[in-house]
């Protein structure tokens, strides 16, 4: 029988051209798993920078618009912070607009950029790339939204609005068995308004039902909850109070913030002072209330309406994705 044999020297290179052929595809994949991954690393540092340096211009702005934080402060040291520390972060662009409470960051690469030296092997490709991110941030007057079921007279504020922005504002009590500087209210110039959870969603010119600060029981809320010593509570403002007996519904028409010194929410014994100290002024006999005093405050919360309004010294402060 006769062999038959193939040559095989016409297939000699072979592996050589299709490893040429297949080197820039090779070489492209190469380039999206590392280089490209190196640029979205650098995106997600660059937006916590920007982020960041949004919150820091809104903050200055919430507790003070005509502040030279708000007004030309630059964030430019936070921004790099937040990023990889690579030193190539910058602030690009900066606006501030005031009438819609809105400040926008964009932060980049130096111009130098990224470099990824895989993918510019591709034909077309350069060999750094500069990269971008957008934060915004917007403050203002809370004016609806979620908080504990305590409500304050608006004319206990608006004699004590010079104090908010004292270094040491004087304490004084809202007492259940006081009268109210107020034209009609119940007495104490607080109260308390019905719910069953200990919260309650409000809002601007919000009619809720609720009963006078001399009782609690209506609120929901268990001691642990009422265990506000220290602590600055977002609470509503009321501007009329239409009695019915012991109880009544409160017209809501703002929010302020309160500092708590001091609670008294039963009889003789169950007063409460911050530090343990019975600071002036002090309850007496079986009245019910609270001391502090209030206080200007920004807080970066998700759980109210932002909206126009008197300035009662509270603000909201959030990152958005609003662009004017």
């Amino acid at each position: 029988m006769r062999r038959l044999s193939v040559s095989t020297r016409s297939e000699r290179g072979a592996s050589a051209v299709l490893f040429a052929l297949l080197l820039v595809p090779l070489l492209g994949f190469g380039g999206i798993a590392v280089d490209v991954g190196a640029l979205y690393a650098e995106k997600a540092e660059l937006q916590n920078g920007a982020d960041a340096a949004a919150l820091q211009i809104a903050l200055a702005c919430g507790k003070s618009e005509t502040s030279p934080a708000c007004l030309s402060g630059s964030p430019a040291a936070v921004a790099g912070q937040n990023d990889s520390n690579d030193g190539i972060a910058v602030i690009d662009q900066l606006s501030r607009n005031m009438s819609t409470n809105l400040v926008k960051v964009r932060t980049k690469t130096e111009d130098l950029g990224v470099r990824h030296p895989l993918a510019s092997m591709i034909p077309g490709v350069g060999d750094a790339t500069v990269v971008h991110a957008d934060g915004a941030a917007e403050w203002g007057v809370p004016v609806a939204g979620t908080t504990i079921p305590l409500a304050i007279a608006e004319c206990e504020l608006t004699g004590r609005l010079a104090s908010l922005d004292q270094a040491n504002p004087s304490r004084f009590l809202l007492r259940s068995d006081t009268n109210a500087p107020c034209p009609s209210g119940p007495s104490g110039g607080f109260g308390w308004l019905a719910d069953s959870d200990c919260s309650v969603t409000l809002g601007d010119n919000f009619v809720v039902q609720g009963t006078t600060g001399n009782n609690t029981g209506g609120t929901g809320c268990s001691s642990q909850q009422l265990d506000l010593l220290g602590k600055t509570v977002l609470v509503p403002l009321y501007d009329l109070f239409q009695a019915q007996g012991n109880a009544g519904s409160y017209t809501i028409s703002r929010f302020a913030s309160f500092y708590i010194t001091g609670t008294k929410f039963g009889g003789n014994g169950t007063e409460r002072y911050l530090g343990g100290a019975p600071l002036q002024p002090t309850f007496s006999g079986n009245a019910r209330g609270l001391q502090g005093y209030f206080v200007r405050y920004v807080t970066m919360s998700e759980a109210y309406t932002l909206g126009n309004g008197p300035d009662y010294g509270s603000a909201i402060v959030r990152l958005t994705l609003r662009t004017s």
